[in-house]
C-alpha cells in the first residue's frame, strides 16, 4: 500500500510539473541558459556541455564553421555528408531536412546531442540559408551601435513590424510574450511596428482569424509588412498567412518564424489525457486560462491543420531554430526537455522538427532552449533586423512556394 502511494504521489508531482511547465513555457521567457551563436568555446568546454563525444566534434565543427562564416561575406560550401555516428559505420545524409522519427533514430543510435545537432547542419546546409547565418553572425559581432547607427540610415528597414503574442502574453507579460522588449528598441529607431490584439489563451485558429483581420485592416499603408511569431503564435501565423489570398498577401513580405509550435507538442497531448487532464482543467480554471489554447496544441489536430498548406509565393519564410544541448538548457524547461526526450531532440517545448516551415531560410540559435534568453539583448534583436533585411532584399519573393505536409511534421 505504502509503494502503490509512493507511486501515485510521484505520478501526481510529474503530471503537476508537465502542466505548469507547459503553461509557464509555451511563452518567449526568460531562463538562464548558454548561447553558442558565435562563441570560441574551448574544446575542453565544450566536452561538458554535451552527452556524447560524437557531440562533441560535431559542435566544435559547427562552431569553426559559424565563426569563419561570421568573418567572411558568404557563407560556406554545404556538405553533402556528416562525420560517421560514433561507433557506427553508416554516414549521414542531410540532403533533405531529417524529419522527427529519424532524430529519434539518431538519438538512440548515438546521443541526444548528436541528432540535434545533426538536424543543426542540416538546417544550415543550403547556400541561402548558409548567407543568412553568415550575415546574422557578422551583424552580431559588429554589435548593437553599429547595428542600430545603419538601422538609423533612410530606407535601411522600410517594413512594418506586426507582431503576433504568445501564449498568455497578458496574464504573464514578465515573461517577454508580448514582444515589449523587441518593441521598445524598434520604437527607438523609429520603426513602425504593430501588435496583434490576439487572445492570450484562445484557440489556434479563432486567433489565426484575428491576425488576418490585421493583415487586411494594415493593408500596404504601412510599406512592406513583416509577422513575427513565437511558439504558439507560429502556428497561428502558419494557418493565417497560408489562408491569405493573393490580394491579402500582396504587402506581406516575410514571416519570422521563431520556434513555432507548427506541430503542436507531446506536453499538451500529455496534459489532455485523464488522469492528467482533470488537474490541468483545475489548474486552468484557477488561473483563468482558456482550455482552448491547450486543446489546440496537440500534435494530431496541429498537424493535420496545416497539412498541404501553402504559403503564398511573395512571403520569405524565415526559421529561426533553438537547438539546444543537453548542458545549454535552461531550469525553466528543463523538465519538458526530459519529458520530450523520449520523442527525439527538442528544445524544451517542441521537437525540433515541428519548428520549421518547409523550404524556408534557416537561422539556428545553437545552445540557446525554447525560450531565447540571450535572443532579448540589443545586440541580438538589431542584428536580427538587419539579418530580416538582408533575407528580404536578396531572396524574397520565395520563387516557389512551400508547402507543408504531414509528414514534414509527423513525429
Amino acid at each position: 500500500m505504502l509503494t502503490t502511494m509512493t507511486c501515485a504521489d510521484r505520478y501526481t508531482r510529474a503530471v503537476t510539473g508537465i502542466v505548469l511547465a507547459l503553461a509557464l513555457t509555451l511563452a518567449v521567457g526568460c531562463a538562464r541558459q548558454s548561447d553558442l551563436v558565435i562563441g570560441d568555446t574551448p574544446d575542453s568546454d565544450l566536452a561538458g556541455m554535451v552527452d556524447s563525444d560524437a557531440a562533441r566534434q560535431l559542435l566544435a565543427e559547427l562552431l569553426a564553421r559559424r565563426s569563419a562564416g561570421a568573418r567572411s561575406t558568404a557563407g560556406t560550401t554545404p556538405d553533402t555528408r556528416l562525420a560517421h555516428l560514433a561507433g557506427a559505420g553508416d554516414p549521414v545524409e542531410i540532403s533533405r531536412l531529417p524529419d522527427q522519427a529519424r532524430l529519434r533514430e539518431l538519438g538512440r543510435e548515438a546521443s541526444m546531442d548528436f541528432g540535434a545537432l545533426v538536424f543543426a547542419k542540416a538546417l544550415g546546409a543550403d547556400p541561402k540559408s548558409q548567407a543568412v547565418q553568415a550575415a546574422f553572425d557578422r551583424f552580431l559581432r559588429e554589435g548593437p551601435e553599429r547595428s542600430a547607427e545603419a538601422l538609423k540610415r533612410p530606407r535601411a528597414f522600410p517594413y512594418t513590424l506586426v507582431f503576433a503574442p504568445s501564449w498568455l502574453h497578458k496574464s504573464h507579460p514578465e515573461t517577454g510574450s508580448d514582444f515589449a522588449f523587441q518593441r521598445g528598441i524598434i520604437g527607438r529607431l523609429g520603426i513602425s511596428s504593430r501588435l496583434i490584439v490576439s487572445g492570450e489563451s484562445d484557440s489556434v485558429e479563432a486567433n489565426a482569424a484575428v491576425i488576418v483581420d490585421t493583415i487586411r485592416a494594415i493593408g500596404c499603408s504601412g510599406g512592406p509588412v513583416v509577422i513575427v511569431s513565437a511558439s504558439k503564435s507560429g502556428a497561428e501565423a502558419a494557418l493565417a498567412l497560408t489562408g491569405l489570398t493573393p490580394a491579402e498577401s500582396t504587402c506581406v513580405v516575410a514571416w519570422i518564424n521563431i520556434a513555432g509550435a507548427l506541430g503542436g507538442t507531446p506536453l499538451a497531448d500529455a496534459a489532455l489525457r485523464p488522469p492528467v487532464k482533470w488537474l490541468a482543467r483545475g489548474i486552468f480554471w484557477v488561473s483563468g486560462w482558456s482550455w482552448d489554447a491547450l486543446e489546440s496544441l496537440a500534435t494530431g489536430p496541429s498537424r493535420r491543420r496545416l497539412d498541404g498548406r501553402r504559403m503564398p509565393e511573395t512571403i520569405t519564410v524565415l526559421n529561426i531554430v533553438a537547438v539546444p544541448v543537453s548542458g545549454s538548457v535552461g531550469y525553466q524547461v528543463y523538465g519538458g526537455y526530459q519529458v520530450l526526450r523520449p520523442h527525439g531532440p527538442n528544445d524544451g517545448v517542441v521537437l525540433l522538427a515541428d519548428t520549421v516551415w518547409p523550404n524556408g531560410l534557416n537561422l539556428v540559435a545553437l545552445g540557446a532552449d525554447h525560450l531565447f534568453f540571450r535572443w532579448r539583448e540589443d545586440a541580438h534583436v538589431l542584428a536580427l533586423l538587419r539579418a530580416i533585411d538582408f533575407a528580404v532584399r536578396r531572396y524574397g519573393p520565395t520563387p516557389e512556394p512551400s508547402v507543408a505536409s504531414e509528414r514534414d511534421l509527423a513525429d
